[in-house]
């Protein structure tokens, strides 16, 4: 059973490059998988160092396509080291919902859709952007014990 909670929280840095896809699972793996890969390239050519959060950032969501910016968390005086495709941007600081996935990433449709319950039911209304970070390392990590903390903007 999944825990929602109003928190604040503080907006982390990151370097990303957005990417723009279907909604199919396959589709939205390959897209991030492929932002990540470009943006931890940039880091280890550029000698900038990550602050050790992944995360993606959903710009917009619908129901033929998404486009949001993947990547990872760095020092805030690492944003004039950003060129090319590899961008800098900050994610919102306030009070947001948040709740931890545990498990596949392929479920997290599933999680999401339990938010979706959860904020119709005690009348919280929602806003953009949401964003995920991954908190273990799925390359190390069995899927069944994979972490996500999402947090969504409130409207």
């Amino acid at each position: 059973m999944l825990e929602f909670k109003l928190v604040d929280v503080a907006e982390i840095p990151y370097f990303y490059q957005e990417r723009s896809c279907g909604m199919e699972p396959e589709e939205v793996n390959a897209a991030m998988s492929g932002a990540f890969q470009a943006v931890w390239d940039f880091l280890q050519e550029s000698g900038v160092t990550t602050t050790g959060k992944a995360l993606t950032v959903y710009q917009s969501i619908d129901p033929e396509r998404m486009t949001f910016r993947s990547g990872f968390s760095v020092e805030a005086e690492a944003e004039a080291s950003a060129e090319g495709p590899t961008r800098y941007a900050t994610t919102p600081a306030g009070q947001v919902l948040h709740f931890r996935h545990t498990g596949p990433y392929s479920k997290l449709r599933d999680s999401y859709g339990q938010m979706m319950a959860h904020v119709e039911k005690e009348g919280i209304r929602i806003g953009a952007p949401t964003w995920e970070v991954y908190l273990n390392d799925p390359t190390k990590t069995p899927e069944d014990e994979l972490l996500t903390d999402v947090f969504v903007s409130l409207a």
